[in-house]
């Protein structure tokens, strides 16, 4: 008799029904892509970030090169297409026609979605070196005539008066995220190169 009970209350063998695997599934990917669509900013910011660092780090190349070889390395910041540039170049001969050859020493595309760039509304950096163009060295937008000049001891001058310049490189790009603005300031006496990152509507150091 208690086996007979046993048996008749066993029922089916208990599992997920499929309607239950599906809701199931339907939140999983929820989740997931909500997760996806919160880090989407943050990987944004990161290439920004990277963009702004392999900046400033082929000017500091440039400084570097310049004290190292006892030469004047120009820097020079193109567009090709629509991706930034930095190119190097080391200046053996100052005097246009004279017969020198002055070697490009390497020309660097600056990775990330940024372009050269000043954002709408963006105020200037605290470095206070101007931002009247992407490119704006000695108050003047992509710099002075006799261009930029690292020397060998280090200062960053105009290529025509041989003084040192200020001035700044400002990436970003025009989508309505004023948070993707960075800059690089380059202090004309020393050579000192620093980043800066937009918060929206101001600048912190990076």
């Amino acid at each position: 008799m208690n086996s007979k009970n046993s048996m008749a209350s066993a029922g089916p063998e208990s599992g997920f029904s499929l309607i239950e695997l599906v809701v199931v599934t339907a939140i999983v990917i929820t989740l997931a892509a909500m997760a996806v669509l919160g880090m989407l900013p943050a990987v944004q910011n990161a290439k920004y970030d990277a963009a702004m660092r392999q900046l400033a780090s082929q000017i500091r190349q440039a400084r570097e090169y310049a004290i190292a070889n006892r030469r004047y390395v120009q820097i020079t910041f193109p567009t090709v297409g629509s991706r930034p540039q930095v190119v190097m170049t080391q200046m053996n001969t100052l005097t246009p026609g004279a017969g020198g050859v002055n070697p490009v020493i390497s020309t660097v595309t600056i990775e990330g979605p940024g372009t050269y760039l000043v954002y709408p509304g963006m105020p200037d950096t605290p470095d206070g070196y101007g931002n009247g163009g992407a490119i704006y060295f000695e108050g003047l937008v992509g710099g002075p005539v006799g261009g930029m000049l690292f020397q060998s001891d280090g200062e960053l001058v105009d290529g025509t008066t041989f003084l040192p310049i200020n001035g700044s490189v400002f990436l970003s790009t025009n989508n309505g995220q004023a948070t993707n603005a960075r800059a690089v300031t380059v202090l004309g006496t020393t050579g000192r190169t620093r980043g800066w990152k937009s918060s929206g509507a101001s600048w912190a150091q990076f």
